[in-house]
């Protein structure tokens, strides 16, 4: 028989186990709760007015977005398939996102493609019916074209003029207003002349609609390898590129530079700000930039002062100086990745992050929208919906009428996921 003093404390132990059960469980759906009702705010008086569940596209990393004017979707991304490498699939949208055309594989070398972090493919638009992809394909750069509206792509061409078994990655592509083709990379072939661990920053051109590219021409040495450099236009046609540059101190200073003619020479870089982020190794974050109607902005990440932050700067002399702006992600903690998109000149900015008030600040890493006037105010971020799992490399993309989207990786325990979010400007 019990003793009644050990019946009465294992009664308490249940009572105490229950009451913590429930607490534990009260707290979870406060959260979820607040979660829910921020997201209901945000649709009554916030930026956008998000769908509640994001479309799954495919299984797959690197989603990026391509726009016509009748809000038909062109999507390329990364995946692994049956032959155990990684290959670039297009898909697209007749009805904004509601259903996916059946994906196929737009690289002609199984298994070749190389999708990672910021080292994704990158898709867009030409002047014309033009449709144009690059991709780390092995130790090159890849360029292939549709002329056909998507539904066939070209046999690739390398971009990089270069022999040399060495990297060349952490591309970006543009085209520029008078139709010229821009693909600027991170590229190994200077290590003699580099600090130990940086990369040289090259651009290609090609102003044949991609038939062709013009010789490598090298921006700047001493490159952050990682940090993935960004490219913009202003209306005049002048170019812009943003790195992250490297001094023998460590330091690690995000940097602008322009071109007059083409891209052919280039400016004495500008630094965004005069302290950059001192640390040994490459945070494989780079820059965002757009310009739009005399104003450059620039948002990027860094550790600087032991805090994970975005910064940002904005030009209004041509990238020749920059308003510093610091901490524009509020109160989101372990912010990274921003994406840009300038809409009648305040720029948009999509990002990662995690909500302070979700498990002592290590909830989920989720999306988060934010903008910058004109006039450099910032407004308070904003969540954006998701699936559920971890959230990395957000992508922003303005559409017609209104309407805006959102890409991103959700990684989950069967994969990675290629992700869609759609939503209309309030």
């Amino acid at each position: 028989m019990l003793n009644p003093m050990n019946l009465f404390i294992a009664i308490c132990l249940l009572l105490s186990t229950v009451s913590c059960a429930g607490s534990i469980k009260n707290s979870s759906t406060l959260v979820d709760q607040e979660n829910a009702d921020q997201l209901e705010l945000a649709k009554k008086e916030g930026l956008v007015n998000w769908e509640s569940k994001p479309q799954t596209v495919d299984q797959g990393n690197g989603l990026q977005l391509l726009l016509q004017a009748s809000e038909g979707m062109s999507f390329i991304y990364a995946a692994h398939k049956e032959n155990g490498g990684q290959d670039l699939f297009y898909t697209g949208s007749h009805n904004m996102g509601d259903t996916f055309s059946k994906p196929y594989v737009i690289n002609k070398v199984a298994g070749e493609v190389s999708s990672h972090g910021e080292n994704g493919p990158i898709l867009r638009q030409g002047q014309g019916i033009g449709r144009f992809a690059v991709w780390q394909g092995g130790n090159d750069l890849k360029f292939a074209r549709s002329m056909n509206f998507g539904r066939s792509f070209s046999p690739a061409i390398k971009v990089n003029d270069d022999n040399e078994k060495t990297y060349h990655s952490f591309q970006t592509m543009e085209v520029g207003p008078d139709g010229t083709i821009y693909v600027a990379w991170l590229d190994g072939r200077d290590k003699k002349t580099n600090l130990p661990g940086t990369s040289s920053l090259y651009i290609a051109r090609s102003f044949d609609q991609g038939s062709s590219f013009e010789q490598n021409i090298k921006i700047a040495g001493d490159a952050c390898p990682c940090c993935r450099p960004a490219l913009a236009f202003d209306s005049s046609g002048k170019v812009y590129v943003s790195w992250r540059h490297v001094y023998k101190d460590n330091n690690r200073v995000m940097a602008v530079s322009a071109s007059l003619d083409k891209g052919k020479t280039w400016d004495a870089k500008t630094l965004v700000t005069k302290e950059g982020w001192k640390i040994n190794g490459c945070p494989h974050s780079g820059a965002s930039m757009e310009s739009q109607d005399g104003k450059l902005f620039v948002v990027w990440y860094s550790g600087a002062g032991n805090r994970a932050k975005l910064r940002a700067g904005m030009s209004l002399d041509g990238g020749k100086s920059f308003k510093f702006m610091d901490e524009i992600q509020g109160k989101v903690l372990d912010a990274n990745h921003p994406d840009i998109q300038v809409i009648n000149g305040e720029a948009w900015v999509v990002f990662q992050g995690r909500d302070p008030k979700s498990a002592d600040g290590w909830g989920v890493i989720r999306p988060w929208l934010l903008k910058i006037s004109g006039e450099g105010k910032i407004s308070r971020p904003e969540m954006v919906p998701f699936l559920g799992d971890s959230v990395a490399y957000p992508y922003l993309f303005k559409g017609n009428g209104g309407r805006i989207y959102a890409t991103w990786t959700e990684i989950s325990e069967s994969g990675p996921k290629a992700v869609l979010c759609r939503g209309r400007i309030n």
